[in-house]
């Protein structure tokens, strides 16, 4: 690329970036997915029997607005499941959130997010069918990065807890805590 190509492609994003608000001003439209977009696949070994393998998959998509400065609300939707020889489970998630964005420079940002959703799990194995319908609070902290105007991308750590799961007739089952690390992708309009 010659020098004034540079310098025409630079002359022309300037202004966009000059007209571009920070990420988290008030009334910014959010929409990620959360890295939520992910699909697994493991074997387990076991010795003296078949080799057992499991494929998990999910995609979350959400959606918040920066009604206050640096303050979010939002709304989350996910489909996910999970194959294990002849025994498989699917389900969705749906949930609600608030957050905070503290800038850390021009184009980075911390965005501190905490949910409560409700889902609804139905496992199909070669032993029985059931159905498990969870409350799950969800924490986040991804940081942000803004590498074009208006599209984010950031890593950070999540924390899910179910504070209730439970199958017919009320009967509670194992919750599930889980740690991770996941890629926040997405873009904000105004």
């Amino acid at each position: 690329m010659s020098f004034r190509a540079l310098l025409a492609f630079a002359l022309v994003l300037t202004p966009a970036l000059a007209e571009a608000r920070p990420f988290g001003e008030k009334g910014q439209y959010i929409v990620t997915t959360d890295a939520k977009l992910d699909y697994q696949r493991d074997t387990l070994r076991i010795d003296g029997a078949e080799n057992e393998t499991r494929t998990r998959y999910a995609f979350k998509l959400a959606g918040d607005y920066s009604s206050f400065r640096r303050i979010t609300f939002g709304v989350d939707f996910a489909l996910e499941g999970e194959v294990q020889g002849f025994d498989t489970a699917k389900g969705f998630h749906f949930g609600g959130r608030a957050g905070y964005v503290l800038p850390l420079g021009a184009v980075s940002s911390l965005w501190l997010r905490a949910g409560l959703g409700m889902g609804n799990t139905t496992v199909q194995s070669s032993i029985n069918d059931y159905t498990v319908r969870t409350i799950r609070v969800s924490v986040s902290a991804p940081v942000l990065f803004n590498p074009y105007p208006q599209v984010l991308i950031g890593l950070g750590p999540t924390f899910d807890h179910d504070l209730s799961a439970k199958v017919a007739n009320n009967v509670d089952v194992p919750k599930i805590t889980g740690f991770g690390v996941h890629m926040t992708l997405g873009f904000w309009f105004e």
